[in-house]
């Protein structure tokens, strides 16, 4: 059964409508006003429930649109050219001024919980349906790992976050607390390492590409314990992510004809020409104004463009900056400037909000440096043969057409944790890893601080610790019955 968009609609985490599919995906007969205790009976309704999960991931409020934003123009890697005289709701997640009242912030936040609540609307009543055993297995693998990857990002982004796995009345959701750091990533893993023994190693129905794989929750666990700095746990679970590949051309692998590939462990999938649009809309920010590729022609915002700096960190000769990036030219009333712009999910002729990319969440090559860092964090090693650090970070560099690293050029532990770094910097933009690994690597007050100079020309930026979690909205905090169980980040 084919994997795309199913419409679902869920109010404070509380109950799930299932709406009618768009017939170009699953063929399925329509369902409206139906509540979770009324729907999930067949293996069709949880099919229907499973798909609703993946579209919030789809959604603008998520990776389609706003997850960007915190995850990516937050960093070093991307910046806002329509700034509005250092204005505007994108600007203010560039520029650390954002308020609690930000539509970024609340989006995100709000179509997390939304995703979590559909997920829990499955895993409510999945052990006591009489679907088969075989669908039921996979179905409740699919839940728990969406589930586990949408709280990834939660407890990344805001820090302590409810704790919710199962549907709540009204009255619950408003007494919510914010569950410990903690608690949170225990869930995460408890649910991953459960859907990885669920999940099937690969799918026979091409279709299903784009579903959750036991290689899928393996790889996020593991980057869930290189997070944690459980490094021997990573280094095991990552050991068993195996079936993947590095594709020969890295170009390829951002080329909607070519979107299933053996690399990919987890994408998010979109697909254009539909109506309602199913597209994604990310592109459309990264496009200039009256942009033409090839003779296509884009309908870009002109609102995020490339750094400075994220260009001048490819090395010579190296083949992702041109499948990442490409130049252009700035025009205004007055004078007209070179730039760049973010090549990578280009696809045309791509209409405004309506861009086939997929976006990859999860790399084999994304796999590799994690090992590569877990292994060094355990102890520095010379050794290069199959199966050390150096062989991991080495397969990535070597398919971008470079050399690679020597025990000469990085002979100690810390020489080779910068190298790691630098690595997942280039080959990782744009895929929203540069503000995670800014922040685990314990450098995000000291490079934005530059950043926000550099580019900006900002004479005195002032960057404190509490910047490096994200407010939680202020929406959230109103609805609260008790503010003391729901302080907000200092």
């Amino acid at each position: 059964m084919q994997l795309n968009i199913i419409k679902a609609i869920a109010g404070l985490s509380l109950v799930t409508v299932i709406a009618s599919c768009s017939k170009d995906f699953i063929n399925l007969p329509p369902v409206s006003n139906q509540t979770t205790s009324t729907f999930f009976k067949t293996t069709a309704d949880f099919q229907q429930g499973v798909n609703a999960i993946y579209d919030g991931l789809q959604n603008t409020r998520s990776y389609g649109k706003s997850a960007y934003y915190l995850m990516e123009v937050r960093s070093d890697n991307t910046d806002i050219l329509d700034r509005g005289a250092l204005g505007g709701v994108a600007s203010q997640i560039d520029l650390f001024t954002e308020t609690t009242t930000n539509p970024f912030l609340t989006d995100v936040y709000a179509g997390a919980y939304l995703t979590i609540s559909r997920a829990n609307a499955v895993l409510d009543k999945i052990d006591a349906s009489a679907i088969p055993d075989s669908s039921k297995k996979q179905f409740k693998g699919e839940a728990l790992f969406l589930r586990a990857f949408v709280y990834f990002d939660l407890v990344r982004l805001y820090g302590k976050v409810p704790l919710v796995i199962r549907t709540e009345t009204t009255s619950e959701a408003q007494n919510d607390k914010r569950n410990d750091v903690t608690e949170v990533y225990a869930q995460i893993e408890k649910d991953l390492q459960a859907a990885a023994s669920s999940l099937p190693a690969v799918y026979t129905n091409a279709n299903d590409y784009g579903r959750a794989t036991a290689g899928s929750a393996n790889g996020l666990l593991g980057k869930v314990y290189v997070t944690e700095k459980k490094w021997a746990a990573a280094t095991t679970v990552l050991k068993n992510v195996t079936g993947y590949t590095l594709l020969t051309d890295y170009a390829a692998l951002y080329n909607p004809a070519a979107a299933i590939n053996p690399e990919v462990l987890f994408t998010i999938r979109f697909k254009k020409g539909l109506s309602p649009s199913e597209g994604n809309y990310f592109f459309t920010d990264m496009v200039p104004f009256s942009f033409y590729f090839n003779g296509v022609a884009y309908g870009g915002s002109n609102n995020n463009r490339p750094t400075h700096d994220i260009v001048s960190a490819y090395e010579t000769g190296d083949k992702r900056l041109i499948a990442s990036l490409d130049t252009v030219s700035y025009k205004n009333a007055t004078t007209t400037q070179p730039g760049n712009y973010v090549k990578k999910y280009l696809d045309p002729p791509g209409a405004t909000g309506d861009g086939g990319n997929s976006f990859p969440v999860l790399r084999y090559a994304d796999v590799l440096l994690l090992q590569a860092e877990a292994l060094n964090e355990q102890g520095y090693s010379a050794a290069t043969g199959p199966g050390s650090a150096f062989d991991f970070l080495n397969q990535v560099r070597r398919r971008a057409g470079l050399l690679g690293k020597t025990q000469t050029e990085l002979p100690d532990q810390g020489s080779f944790r910068d190298a790691i770094f630098a690595e997942r910097r280039v080959e990782l933009a744009f895929e929203n890893n540069r503000w995670f690994d800014l922040i685990r690597y314990s450098k995000g007050l000291a490079i934005m601080q530059a950043h926000l100079k550099n580019e900006y020309n900002l004479t005195s930026p002032v960057l404190t610790p509490n910047r490096l979690l994200f407010a939680i909205p202020q929406s959230e905090i109103d609805i609260h019955n008790d503010p003391t169980n729901f302080p907000q980040n200092p």
